[in-house]
Parts: C-alpha cells; sequence; structure tokens
C-alpha cells in the first residue's frame, strides 16, 4: 500500500520560471521525470542532443502561446523507495500556489523528513533562479503548509478514545500480552474461556475435563491460558471428612511448601497432603472485561492497521466498547473508513447500529468485521444501503469480513483507495506525460517490490547453495 503526504505554499511561479527552476532542482540530485521524458523525445526527433534545449524551448513557446496552456505544470522525481512531485497551482486552475508531496510504502522510514527536505530545495532552487534573473534579492522564504487531517481524526467525537483505555490495550505493551491476544483468536480459547466463566463449580478442571472429548488437548489448552495470563490457577484443599473448604493457594508450588511441613487439617487433624485437593481456574480481571466488551477484537484489527503500514495517528479508537461491539475510524490517503467490529454473530439489529454508525460518521467507506456470522438478513440490509447510496450519485463501498485475521481484505480495500488517490493527486500532470502519472508511479513502486522480492530470494539461494557446497 502506498502513502502519500503533502505540503501547499501560497506562492506561485511563473511559467517562465518554471523550466529553470527543474534545472536547478537537477542540480542537486532531483531528476525530472516528466522533462527527462520530453527531453529524451526530443533527442530522438533530431538524431542527437545538439539542439535539444533550442527545441524545448520552441515546444514550451507554442505550447503556452498557440495552445493556451501550462508547458511546465510540475514534475515527478523517482528514488528507490520513495517518490516526490511537485504541482503548481495555476495547471488547474487560476490559483496560484505550489504543492510538494511524497509517495511512499509502509516500509519507508521518516518520509515527512524527505518531504521537508524537498521543500528547502524548492525553496533554495526558486530564490537561485529568482536571484539570477535579476529581480531583486529572491523571493521571501516560502511557508508550506501540511495538509489536514480529515475532520473526523482530527476532533474524534464520540469515536475519540485511547485504545489503553480499554482491557486490552493494556496488554499490547508486552510479549505476555501479545501472546494472550493471539490466543483469543482462537474461538475454543473463548468458548473455554466462557465455559469457566459460566461455570457453577467454580470452574473445577476435573469437571471442565469431564464433559470434553479430548482432555489432554483441552488440559494443554488451559495451560497454555494459565500461562499466557487469561486464566488463573488455585489449589483448593477441603476437608475430606466435614467436606468444607480449608483454603485456597495461588499455585501447586504453594501446596507443595505446606505440605513439606507436616501441615494438618484444622477440621479433622488429617495431614493436608492426604485431603481433598481440587485444581481451580478462573479468568483474570483483565481477560474478562475483553470478552465482555470485544476489546480483544479492536486489538487485533489494530495490529493488522498496524502490518500494513497505517500510521498510529491515522487510527481512531473509540472508548471501551459496548456488547462486544466497538468502532475504529481509520484514514488512509484522506479517505474515511468506519470499521465496525462484532465479537460474535452480526444480526439484522446490529446492521441497523453499523449503518446508523457511517450516517453519523459520513465514512466513505463501512467494514464490518465479525468474529462470528454475519447473517443474511443483515448481509442484504448493508448491501441495500450500498446500493440506493450509488443510485443517489453518493458511493458507499460496504466491506463483509468473518474471522479476525481482516489483514488480507483490508490491505485489498487500502490499496484501492491509496492507487485512486495517487491517481487524482498527480492527474494535473497527465497532459504533460501523455498518459497517467498517478498509475505510472503506482506501477513503479509495485514492479520495484517485486524485483525486490526475487533479489533476495536469489540472493538466499545462493547463500543456501554456499552453504551446501562447503560441506564436501
Amino acid at each position: 500500500m502506498l502513502f502519500i503526504e503533502t505540503k501547499t505554499s501560497g506562492r506561485g511561479v511563473e511559467s517562465g520560471v518554471r523550466l529553470a527552476l527543474l534545472e536547478k532542482l537537477q542540480e542537486k540530485g532531483l531528476t525530472p521525470l516528466i522533462r527527462s521524458t520530453r527531453l529524451s523525445c526530443y533527442e530522438q526527433a533530431l538524431l542527437g542532443p545538439d539542439r535539444v534545449a533550442e527545441m524545448e524551448r520552441e515546444v514550451a513557446a507554442w505550447t503556452e502561446g498557440e495552445d493556451d496552456r501550462a508547458y511546465v505544470c510540475g514534475d515527478v522525481f523517482c528514488f528507490e523507495d520513495f517518490a516526490l512531485f511537485l504541482i503548481f497551482g495555476d495547471c488547474e486552475d487560476d490559483a496560484a500556489g505550489m504543492r510538494a508531496g511524497i509517495v511512499y510504502g509502509a516500509e519507508m522510514m521518516e518520509p515527512l523528513k524527505k518531504l521537508d527536505a524537498f521543500c528547502r530545495n524548492v525553496g533554495d532552487a526558486l530564490e537561485a533562479v529568482s536571484a539570477g534573473s535579476g529581480n531583486g534579492g529572491g523571493p521571501k522564504e516560502i511557508e508550506w503548509q501540511r495538509r489536514e487531517p480529515p475532520r473526523l481524526l482530527a476532533d474524534g467525537g464520540r469515536f475519540a478514545g485511547p485504545e489503553n483505555g480499554t482491557a486490552a490495550g493494556a496488554w499490547t505493551n508486552d510479549a505476555a500480552g501479545a501472546r494472550a491476544l493471539e490466543l483469543l483468536e482462537d474461538s475454543e480459547v473463548r468458548r473455554l474461556m466462557r465455559r469457566v466463566t459460566e461455570s457453577q463449580a467454580e470452574g473445577r478442571v476435573s469437571e471442565i475435563l469431564s464433559n470434553v472429548e479430548d482432555e489432554a488437548a483441552t488440559a494443554s489448552l488451559i495451560r497454555r491460558m494459565a500461562d499466557a495470563g487469561l486464566l488463573r490457577r488455585e489449589v483448593l484443599v477441603s476437608c475430606r471428612k466435614k467436606g468444607r473448604a480449608i483454603f485456597r493457594l495461588p499455585s501447586p508450588d504453594a501446596l507443595n511448601v505446606i505440605t513439606a511441613t507436616n501441615a494438618v487439617c484444622s477440621e479433622c487433624g488429617t495431614a493436608i497432603a492426604d485431603e481433598k485437593i481440587e485444581d481451580l481456574v478462573k479468568p483474570t480481571d483483565a481477560a474478562s472485561r475483553m470478552l465482555e466488551d470485544g476489546s480483544w477484537l479492536a486489538s487485533r484489527v489494530r495490529a493488522s492497521l498496524r502490518e500494513l503500514g497505517v500510521p498510529e495517528s491515522q487510527i481512531v479508537t473509540p472508548r471501551a466498547a459496548e456488547d462486544g461491539e466497538g468502532h475504529i475510524m481509520v484514514s488512509v490517503c484522506d479517505e474515511p473508513f468506519l470499521l465496525v467490529l462484532r465479537d460474535g454473530d452480526v444480526t439484522a439489529a446490529q446492521a441497523r447500529h453499523a449503518l446508523a454508525a457511517q450516517a453519523e460518521t459520513e465514512a466513505a467507506h463501512l467494514v464490518v468485521i465479525a468474529s462470528g456470522k454475519i447473517q443474511d438478513e443483515a448481509r442484504a440490509r448493508l448491501r441495500e444501503r450500498s446500493r440506493r447510496r450509488s443510485r443517489g450519485g453518493d458511493e458507499l463501498e460496504v466491506l463483509l469480513i468473518e474471522g479476525v485475521d481482516a489483514a488480507e481484505e483490508l490491505g485489498r480495500a487500502f490499496e484501492r483507495v491509496s492507487r485512486n488517490a495517487l491517481a487524482n493527486e498527480l492527474s494535473a500532470l497527465d497532459a504533460s506525460l501523455g498518459l497517467s502519472a498517478g498509475f505510472v508511479v503506482a506501477t513503479r513502486f509495485r514492479l520495484m517490490q517485486r524485483t525486490g522480492a526475487l533479489k533476495d530470494l536469489a540472493e538466499s539461494a545462493v547463500g543456501a547453495l554456499a552453504g551446501s557446497l562447503r560441506e564436501f
């Protein structure tokens, strides 16, 4: 998935200065893609480089005089893992100004610093060109403004709230918490958690195991859940003669300490080691809250968003969810997504709640993620809203996901939005390039990523071969 960051300036650049500005940027190592393409075309037309500059001036004069449009609307500057662009605002209308931006992938480090450096280079180049033309001491320092975030992410509304305000949010900060959340993705784990919670026998392990087909597998699962902090294990010691509980211990180790001292029952005087000893399990407080409010699912989806490279600044998580339902707002290239999360099945009533939330947020993309099933009536209601909005000329994308692993489908949806956003962002340059500049840049990133993957695979294969040769 590609991301776009932009900054704008009210400083206009006259048509006659733009070529010189691109030349100055090229001297700084910023090679303009569109201008280089044009120059290559002129060179081929002239069968050599001798009079390319003269031809460029002639074509520029004809374009601006006879065709009545700017010869230079902006340009794109490509690097290994990012691309920069500069667009002059009066290409699309008569408004003065410039728009500078960076296109980058999720693996890119500190894109805003690179965009800031690019803006400084544009300012320095413009100052040098203006000073060289004898128009005084050059322009004043250019002020660049970053694009404002979408309203819903700026003010948050009722959907704002820190993730760490939920039980699951506090667990995402350490490895043990991550393991607990990973375990909760398993429906068997959640089912067992609920059985233990609802147990009328205080979660006696013996009774839990007696009602399952595979006792060994369930016992192993209980141990894993206890190790991850989802269950708390206890030992209950009861008097065999009178049937009364003597005490509870936090672990079998604590029982070993007591029996090693030859302690006896306070009721009948029998050695503790000979009394009735039972293993108990109960959900920890944090685990109980995560199941009650569905916050474990919100944390899992947030983890998927981070895997996809969505910045934390573009994610708004609500306060604690209610009745196993939660919401997350995500901005992808300034397109708002509303994610409605349901721990369990989605019914027609819950579909109505999701549509009401979408209407309130005015999100263009509604994603319903359920750990259970999305019932047919709920699907029909959600899709009907999408069709009705489409007939009215107001597009609403509805994406329905069953299961907690939503990364793949979310990734495809985000990819579509980022491609469209990039095409719109660079559409002012399409006429200059003769084709879609946005599509060219997006395809360039995709092909280079594939090339990098093949290169890594080849290097791995060479390393494996070298290792096997060393064995002989």
